[in-house]
C-alpha cells in the first residue's frame, strides 16, 4: 500500500509542477480547489465518510467559481490550447490526490504523521528522478544535453530558497496529516487547504503581473464561500 501511495504521489508532484510551468498561476490556483472534491470523494469511496450537505453545498460552490475562473481564461486566445491541456493535468490531477490522499489514512492510523512522511518521501523521491530520468531519454531535444548540470547549477545557486520550500513543505504535510488524524472527514482537510487560492493569485499578480478579470475574482470569490461552508461543515 504504501508503495502504491508513492506511485501516486510522484504522478500528483509532476501533473502538479508540470500545470505550474507552462500556464498562469492565476488560472492554475482557482481550478486546484478542484482537488477538494476529489478528496471529499475518495473518503466517501475509500473510507466511507459521508459528507454533511452543507459540505456539498460547498463543493458545488467550488466547483461553480473554478468553472468561472476557466471561462475568463478562454478568452485568453494565445494561451487557449495550453490552457485546455493545463485543465486536463489538473482534472487528472484530481483524481490522483483523491486516491493518495485517502489512501494515506489508515497508514497513518498504523504509524504517526512524522515517520509516515519520511518513509513516503524516501520512497517517492526515487520514483520522481526515475520519471524524470525516462522523460529525459525519451526526449530527442538536443538541449537536453546538459539538463543534469544545469539542476545541478540551479540546486547550488537557489539552495537556501529550495531549503526553505522543503521546511515548509515538511511542515505542511505534517499538519496535514495531524489534522486528518482528528477530522470527522479525510476530505474535509483537503479542501479547507484550498484556501491557499487566494495568496497564491495574489503572489500572481504582485510577483508575476498577471492580469486577473473581473470574472476571475467573482469565480474566487465563490470558490472561498464554498471553501468558508466546508469549514463549517
Amino acid at each position: 500500500m504504501l508503495i502504491l501511495y508513492a506511485v501516486l504521489i510522484s504522478v500528483d508532484t509532476y501533473l502538479y509542477f508540470k500545470a505550474l510551468s507552462i500556464a498562469d498561476v492565476s488560472y492554475v490556483a482557482p481550478l486546484i480547489t478542484l482537488v477538494g472534491l476529489g478528496n471529499i470523494a475518495g473518503a466517501y469511496v475509500i473510507l466511507g465518510q459521508k459528507p454533511t450537505a452543507l459540505a456539498l453545498v460547498g463543493a458545488g460552490l467550488i466547483v461553480t467559481g473554478a468553472i468561472l475562473t476557466y471561462h475568463a481564461k478562454r478568452k485568453d486566445m494565445l494561451s487557449r490550447h495550453t490552457n485546455k491541456i493545463v485543465l486536463l493535468l489538473i482534472l487528472t490531477l484530481v483524481v490522483v490526490r483523491g486516491l493518495n490522499s485517502n489512501i494515506e489514512v489508515p497508514l497513518l492510523r498504523e504509524s504517526n504523521p512524522t515517520s509516515f512522511n519520511f518513509y513516503s518521501s524516501v520512497l517517492s523521491v526515487p520514483l520522481l528522478i526515475a520519471t524524470s530520468i525516462v522523460l529525459l531519454v525519451s526526449s530527442k531535444t538536443k538541449t537536453y544535453r546538459g539538463y543534469w548540470k544545469q539542476v545541478g547549477s540551479d540546486v547550488t545557486e537557489h539552495r537556501w530558497l529550495l531549503s526553505f520550500i522543503g521546511l515548509t513543505y515538511t511542515v505542511n504535510m505534517l499538519a496535514t496529516y495531524s489534522a486528518k488524524l482528528v477530522s470527522p472527514n479525510a476530505g474535509y482537510v483537503g479542501a479547507i487547504k484550498s484556501a491557499s487560492v487566494l495568496p497564491i493569485m495574489l503572489i500572481g499578480v504582485v510577483f508575476f503581473k498577471e492580469k486577473i478579470v473581473a470574472i476571475q475574482w467573482v469565480g474566487l470569490a465563490v470558490i472561498v464561500t464554498g471553501l468558508v461552508l466546508l469549514g463549517f461543515s
